[in-house]
């Protein structure tokens, strides 16, 4: 039997029925990489047990587990595999959010990554992701220096220059692979000049519209494509609405909202698949074929967790290649400074306990947010603290918390900050994350998470309630938050943010206080030292009225297997299969710019 052939199932149509002739081999195997977020070892993830989507691990009843897997090492070997068997027919493709994500990350500007990709990842096709722009300064940027200093060809249909309002990078390509042309189009997030002030300004411009997936895909046919597939990091919820919009694609690669497509999503009514491949412990497979001139794929996303028998042995070249990134880091006299940042200690040190894992693959609230926020409120003396509800990041299980597992969930050197906000100002801003997240207008969804408090706020929202309306109550150490009360808000400062604004909450602080040299790992380490072991688990700190919509917070909660948009609008039993988001939107020839 051929490599991994049971857990690629049988072939289908790409309208999900089965293949006529189930037997025979790939014309294209598409593999994919996506948010390394810097893992460049085997790393903690959570995996949770969803009776629709679930990875193949044996859950004996819990409803998630916890093992470790991934890393460029065990990556290689997985992918040197697929190449040995299959040859020229490998396209792989990898989506951004690469080089941020770890203290290895963020005091080399992500140069760190560069070898590890380059000679053992080895990627076909490139497509930078949000966080890729994350080392960017007005001064000294090097998103487009770490782009060319990549050997795979890299890809933005959407990324222009600043003043020309040029393409920076290729918006398509056509491969041959195998003897088989395959178009690619790539397209980066189109959200960063929402999301990061100053990774962006005076650079690049991010066009918005979903139609230059297929305007780029209609230019790949013409140029004579048998295969179209495309590569973005935009968020999963944007590409199954984009899959329904047009039919020019087969295959869309997803990346940004970090989900783990077990089985992929099959777009009946355009003929097209959609997958996103999780974290770096996550290899996305997609074989393509050509059947009698219809198109027919079979698909799976190896979760390489250790002495699983799909996952092989770590490569050796790539594990010392990665033993010599690291070393810098693990010696005694480390001193590193960026930014606010400064690491002066191995980040192999330990520096306290946690009684239970934390993680925050979820949606609403996660242990790991709320304890940083109390740590904030605690180290700032504040009376709430606000974090951005993050989604990166490994797991970190029961036991020992060293620095280095820190950075991994807040890799920024941006410092400690604090100010006072009016209640009505706190709670207009959580207004507005709800309509992000729970807009029936998909294109609008931007984030996939909620903000997160301290454990002294609790939130009530209603996501089937009207924009404007969705908040329904937020309280403070057990009292309503007062609209006209001040409250001193513990966040932090990021770069490029109007003076007086912080945390990216958009309004103007009163009072505020900076601590320049103190960035959110400081806070945490101070914290840990001085209460391990720390016992957090998820504490029911938003929840839902009795009379409105439920919201699940982990794909283990609910129906499912996704996390994002993470509402079920009308008890709907099939991600994105629910009343209030459209089944297609048109979008009008005339009324498309391919630079907004």
């Amino acid at each position: 039997m051929r490599l991994d052939t049971d857990y690629l199932g049988e072939w289908k149509r790409l309208n999900g029925s089965p293949s006529d002739a189930p037997e025979g081999d790939p014309d294209v195997v598409f593999t994919h990489l996506s948010d390394l977020h810097g893992q460049i070892t085997p790393g903690y993830q959570v995996y949770y047990n969803n009776p629709k989507s679930r990875p193949d691990l044996d859950f004996d009843g819990a409803d998630k587990l916890i093992e470790k897997g991934g890393g460029v090492p065990i990556l290689t070997a997985k992918l040197d595999q697929i190449r040995e068997e299959y040859g020229e027919d490998v396209l792989t493709l990898m989506s951004g959010d690469t080089f941020h994500g770890t203290a290895v990350t963020t005091y080399t500007l992500g140069k760190s990554m560069l070898d590890p990709i380059n000679h053992h990842l080895r990627p076909d096709i490139y497509m930078p992701g949000n966080w890729d722009y994350s080392n960017e300064a007005v001064e000294d940027g090097n998103m487009v220096e770490l782009m060319e200093s990549l050997d795979a060809h890299v890809l933005a249909n959407n990324l222009l220059d600043w003043d020309s309002e040029e393409l920076i990078f290729d918006p398509y390509t056509i491969e041959d692979v195998g003897g088989t042309k395959v178009g690619v189009v790539g397209m980066t997030n189109v959200y960063v000049d929402r999301m990061m002030p100053l990774f962006w300004k005076e650079k690049y411009k991010f066009a918005k519209h979903p139609r230059l997936l297929d305007t780029y895909a209609q230019r790949a046919r013409d140029d004579g494509a048998d295969i179209v597939v495309a590569i973005t990091e935009i968020g999963l919820q944007w590409m199954v609405q984009a899959a329904k919009d047009f039919d020019s694609i087969d295959v869309m690669f997803s990346a940004h909202t970090h989900e783990y497509t077990h089985e992929p999503i099959v777009v009946q009514d355009t003929d097209t698949v959609v997958v996103e491949s999780g974290m770096g412990d996550g290899l996305g497979r997609v074989d393509v074929r050509i059947n009698d001139g219809e198109l027919e794929f079979r698909h799976n996303l190896y979760c390489l967790v250790e002495d699983h028998e799909y996952t092989p042995e770590p490569d050796p070249d790539a594990q010392r290649t990665v033993e010599e990134v690291r070393a810098p880091f693990l010696e005694a006299d480390v001193e590193a400074e960026r930014g606010n940042g400064t690491l002066d200690r191995p980040i192999d040190t330990v520096v306290g306990e946690t009684e239970q894992p934390l993680y925050r693959q979820s949606f609403l609230e996660s242990a790991w947010n709320t304890l940083y926020n109390d740590a904030l409120k605690q180290y700032m003396d504040a009376d709430l603290a606000i974090s951005h509800g993050f989604r990166y990041g490994s797991a970190i299980p029961a036991g020992e918390v060293t620095i280095g597992d820190l950075y991994t969930f807040f890799p920024m050197t941006a410092p400690v900050a604090k100010g006072d906000a009016y209640g009505q100002q706190i709670m207009n801003h959580m207004e507005n994350f709800l309509m992000d997240n729970f807009t029936p207008y998909v294109y609008d969804q931007e984030d996939g998470r909620l903000r997160n408090y301290s454990s002294n706020v609790e939130v009530t929202v209603d996501p089937t309630a009207k924009r404007g309306r969705r908040l329904v109550e937020m309280t403070v150490d057990g009292e309503p938050m007062d609209p006209e009360e001040t409250y001193t808000v513990a966040t932090l400062r990021r770069p490029g943010d109007p003076e007086k604004d912080l945390g990216n909450c958009g309004f103007p602080f009163r009072n505020v206080e900076i601590e320049n040299g103190t960035i959110p790992v400081d806070v945490l380490i101070e914290y840990f030292e001085n209460n391990s072991p720390v016992d957090y688990d998820v504490m029911g700190l938003v929840q839902t009225p009795e009379d409105g919509g439920e919201v699940q917070n982990t794909p283990a909660d609910g129906p499912y297997p996704h996390i994002q948009p993470g509402v079920d609008y009308a008890n709907g039993e099939e991600y994105c299969e629910v009343s209030m988001i459209p089944r297609s939107n048109v979008h009008l020839e005339e009324a498309f710019n391919e630079k907004r």
